[in-house]
This record gives structure tokens, C-alpha cells and sequence, in this order.
């Protein structure tokens, strides 16, 4: 019996705590990890950072909750946001629900470059893991295996 309610309360606190810390956008889109539907490049200010989202207001006065990845990455890249500081944003932007979203594939601010996503829309985190997978093991990359008829980018893979 008391193991049974012990049970019971670990389910309802890993329940709890995924809904905690779920966030919105294209959670919501299995079929779509990474793209390029709508790839823009707006100017504004950061106006608040709390990792993993910060919020940019565009100097046309839009508002959008910039998706900026795992914050080990900014940490091993030695990345970091300005608040209140002027930025350029190059990625691609949802709608979601009625909420501005951008998934920055790069980020400059004070004329530094902060480089998140190759030009694909990739993740730099994301490393070979990504392009493996889905049941293929197509060597050292599937997007430089894709663009040349799966024999390999020629640079990096044979």
C-alpha cells in the first residue's frame, strides 16, 4: 500500500514538472524539426533575457520570444545577451497562437556574431546526432550527403 502511494506521487511530480517546463512553439508540429519556411533578418533591442528564451522587440515596435537553445552551449561558446542593447536577428519566425516566435540562426550584438544554427536551420548543438538517425546512417552528414546524391559533400565526407 505505501508503496503504491509512493508511486503514485513520483508520477504526478515527473508529470508536474514537464508541463513546467514545456515551451510553446513548434512543440506543437511533429512533422517539422528544422526549417527554413520563413527566414527573416530584423533589427531591434533584446529587452529581456531569461535563458532559454529572450524577448526582442523589433524596431517597428513588434515583439518576439527568441528560442536561444541550451544554455550549455552559450556556456562552452562563451556566448552572451545584452539586455537593453541593440541586435540583429537572422532566423526563421512562427506565429504560434497568436505569439511571435524566433528560432535565431545567428544573433549580432555589439559586432559580435553569435552563430546557433547553420544555414539549414540546424542547431549547432545539435551535431552529427541530427543528421543520423530516422533509421539511416548515411556516414558523415545526410545534409552535405543530400546535396550531392548521397555520395557526400566532398569536403568533410567521402
Amino acid at each position: 500500500m505505501k508503496l503504491r502511494s509512493i508511486t503514485k506521487v513520483v508520477v504526478l511530480v515527473v508529470l508536474s514538472a514537464s508541463f513546467a517546463f514545456a515551451q510553446a512553439g513548434r512543440s506543437d508540429e511533429k512533422s517539422e524539426r528544422f526549417d527554413s519556411d520563413d527566414v527573416q533578418t530584423l533589427s531591434g533591442t533584446i529587452t529581456t533575457i531569461d535563458h532559454p528564451i529572450a524577448t526582442f522587440k523589433t524596431d517597428d515596435g513588434k515583439e518576439y520570444q527568441i528560442h536561444m537553445g541550451p544554455y550549455w552551449f552559450w556556456q562552452r561558446e562563451d556566448y552572451a545577451l545584452k539586455p537593453n542593447a541593440k541586435a540583429t536577428v537572422k532566423g526563421e519566425v512562427e506565429n504560434v497562437k497568436g505569439a511571435m516566435h524566433f528560432y535565431p540562426w545567428e544573433i549580432v550584438q555589439g559586432g559580435k556574431t553569435l552563430k546557433l544554427a547553420d544555414d539549414e536551420g540546424v542547431p549547432e548543438w545539435a551535431g552529427k546526432r541530427w543528421v543520423r538517425g530516422h533509421g539511416k546512417d548515411l556516414g558523415y552528414g545526410s545534409r552535405h550527403a543530400r546535396g550531392n546524391k548521397g555520395r557526400g559533400c566532398g569536403r568533410c565526407c567521402g
